[in-house]
């Protein structure tokens, strides 16, 4: 999994330039949970900090990007309400350090023990957490995840969070309809077709991997003209997907032990933008 990918696409010009960090599933944890109903064998929780921590100095003294952004899964959830809100507030005010403007999705694990995405958003700020900034000529799109208190709170309470509210996606496609600038979006869940097969995580269930209506999505995506790529986490693999002419990019887990070597993975994504060419590169934070 140590493969570099550097994908390089050509659209339209234009001259604007901009540079993103993307970065995804950080899984903190002060301590290991136990009995919280979740597999979490290969996520290297008391590394988050670490990694965290030495990704910021890169981002604030090496890359300066322009944008930072994370897909979500701050926390590895204990199942507890009170628990839960103690550590994303603690890593939220360390993601503050950050010195570019950054802006975060909120993940499946983040909300697992609430009852609303409410009191995570008040953490971080958000108004709501399905939003668009335009950013340098550019037009980024967060999709916030609804929390259905119908459904269970197993696997990572994945089944609980796998849709976009009806109301945030009539926003979406207003939201799209209204900018002639080029435009990323950004989510938590995969919205790519695909089997899983490979994937520690998610080959056994697919379906855990992407979201529940992502088929509505795409079909507001699809007839987005200035759309330039999408970008995921959740599925802690980092790879690429065209569908239907949209390229699917899937960034992988800071904190997972991908070679199952007690190495965190630490990886991110620096993309660079110039007119409607992107480009994606995969790096790697390596604490020794």
């Amino acid at each position: 999994m140590e493969k570099l990918l550097n994908y390089k696409e050509d659209k339209i010009l234009q001259e604007t330039k901009c540079k993103l960090v993307v970065f995804s599933d950080i899984h903190y944890a002060p301590e290991r949970p136990v009995n919280n109903g979740s597999i979490i064998d290969r996520k290297l929780t008391e590394c988050a900090i670490p990694v965290l921590e030495k990704l910021i100095y890169e981002i604030n003294n090496e890359i300066k990007p322009d944008v930072a952004i994370n897909l979500g899964d701050l926390i590895e959830d204990f199942n507890d309400h009170d628990k839960d809100i103690i550590n994303l507030n603690f890593i939220w005010n360390l993601l503050k350090r950050i010195e570019a403007p950054f802006y975060s999705i909120i993940g499946n694990h983040d909300l697992r023990s609430m009852s609303s995405r409410t009191e995570v958003e008040q953490i971080m700020g958000y108004e709501h957490s399905t939003f668009s900034v335009d950013v340098l000529g550019y037009h980024f799109v967060f999709l916030g995840l609804n929390v259905n208190n119908t459904s269970n709170v197993e696997s990572g309470g994945i089944l609980k969070t796998r849709c976009i509210s009806e109301e945030d996606l009539k926003w979406i496609k207003e939201d799209l309809e209204n900018t002639n600038l080029p435009t990323i979006v950004f989510s938590h869940y995969g919205i790519a077709e695909d089997d899983m097969k490979g994937n520690w995580w998610f080959e056994k269930h697919p379906d855990h991997a992407v979201l529940g209506n992502r088929g509505e999505v795409k079909e507001i995506l699809k007839k987005d003209k200035n759309l330039l790529a999408v970008f995921s986490g959740h599925q802690h693999w980092t790879k690429k997907t065209i569908e239907n002419g949209i390229s699917y990019y899937v960034v992988g887990s800071l904190t997972e032990n991908i070679n199952d070597n007690g190495v965190p993975d630490g990886v991110y994504f620096e993309v660079t933008l110039e007119g409607n060419k992107i480009e994606v590169e995969e790096k790697h934070i390596r604490l020794k």
